[in-house]
């Protein structure tokens, strides 16, 4: 499986996304004869050397070319816009394959729903003053096509770094980082900086969180290319995002012990209740993941005095326990909890999408001892796309673990 790591030690933003993807050996023939089949006139794509630091890299930035003359990238998105329908015809009625269309897609639409939130609009009224313009597309289309053309299975992403002062944009002056970047970047795992500049941009941020499997360290992977991606601004450190791209490693070989992340020591937490209303059981489950525990589940009981009961199992890791014992509390009618701690045997896991013919699925494939045992599709993917789609979520599951099948 061949994966790509975002290293983004100073940030990241489109352009820089894919200027390391060039430099990691993106042939740019190859980007702007695939984003040729995008009916989208009047810019010109200039791939460039640049040297932040000391350090050499790429850059390759978009040229918007109007009536008037030309207009930088800052002058250019202040003045163009479009909403989401406009997107998504433009992308959908164009040449490039299907995972690029369904991907790219999948960035605009979360850039839509973070918006959104902001604002406090449905997402299809999101005017994309920022993302909307010509070099944005460029950038999130361009990148789908870059991931595509490398031959990416899976993507990675580090911990995101954040700059703090004020950015002007359509909307004013917003603090740094912007709101909806720091509404994408929600769940994900971040660290603040002394740095006053915008090291993180919305789109930047979206093509992250909608392209990465997860954010960390650099998963297990044999190094095959490198690439920095220049940024636009001077820094005190080197304004670059680096890309590395490689084989990666699934797993101890057979007859080998299992590896690092292969067992880990786990708390259960246990109570009886049958004094509770049945209809809050289920918030009672969402509230105990949302504390940080791993599983969650109910069993009924047949408890003393004849009264029947539910007994409510949790798997924590140790380090969430107490925020699991104080939900259990909050949530339900029980006066104590019994706990112990127990020793878990896993999976290595790896997780990428393939695309069905109703759009795109993650699928989760198990190894042991470095073989493949087992894959099971994404349900809630399934769901959503039986949904949109008016079909039953069995003829979605199916052929995702059919595609799947070759990573096997």
């Amino acid at each position: 499986m061949r994966l790509i790591y975002f290293d983004c030690f100073a940030g990241v933003s489109g352009d820089m996304i894919l200027g390391a993807l060039v430099d990691a050996g993106l042939d740019p023939g190859v980007l702007r004869r695939e984003l040729a089949k995008l009916d989208l006139p009047g810019y010109e794509l200039r791939v460039t050397r640049a040297v932040k630091n000391g350090i050499q890299g790429t850059r390759v930035r978009v040229k918007v070319n109007h009536h008037d003359g030309p207009h930088t990238r800052s002058s250019q998105r202040h003045h163009h816009g479009r909403h989401l329908k406009e997107i998504s015809h433009l992308i959908r009625t164009s040449r490039l394959s299907t995972w690029v269309k369904d991907h790219s897609l999948l960035v605009f639409r979360r850039l839509a729903e973070a918006e959104a939130r902001i604002h406090g609009i449905s997402p299809g009224k999101v005017h994309f003053h920022e993302v909307g313009a010509v070099d944005s597309i460029v950038d999130i289309v361009g990148t789908c096509i870059g991931i595509e053309a490398l031959g990416i299975d899976a993507v990675y992403a580090s911990a995101v770094p954040l700059g703090q002062g004020f950015v002007n944009c359509q909307h004013g002056t917003l603090p740094v980082p912007a709101p909806a970047t720091l509404e994408l970047l929600r769940g994900k795992p971040v660290r603040q900086t002394e740095i006053t500049s915008e090291l993180v941009t919305p789109t930047g941020a979206a093509v992250l969180v909608s392209l990465s499997e997860s954010f960390g360290p650099m998963p297990p992977v044999t190094i095959e290319a490198i690439g920095y991606g220049a940024g636009t601004r001077d820094l005190e450190i080197p304004n670059m995002l680096r890309v590395v791209v490689g084989q990666a490693l699934q797993g101890p070989e057979e007859g080998e012990a299992p590896g690092p992340g292969a067992s880990d020591t786990v708390t259960i937490l246990e109570t009886n209740i049958d004094d509770m209303n049945p209809e809050l059981f289920p918030a009672l489950i969402s509230q105990l993941l949302e504390a940080g525990a791993v599983d969650a589940f109910t069993t009924p009981v047949l408890m003393k005095k004849g009264r029947h009961g539910v007994k409510v199992t949790v798997v924590s890791p140790v380090s969430a326990r107490e925020k699991v014992v104080e939900a259990l509390f909050s949530a339900s009618t029980t006066f104590g909890v019994r706990m112990w701690e127990a020793q878990r045997r896993k999976l290595s896991r790896h997780r990428f999408q393939v695309t069905t013919r109703w759009g795109p699925v993650w699928v989760k494939v198990g190894y042991f001892r470095g073989k493949p045992v087992t894959a099971a599709p994404e349900y809630e993917d399934c769901q959503r796309l039986a949904r949109e789609n008016n079909i039953p979520v069995r003829r979605i599951y199916e052929e995702a673990l059919r595609l799947a099948a070759r990573w096997r």
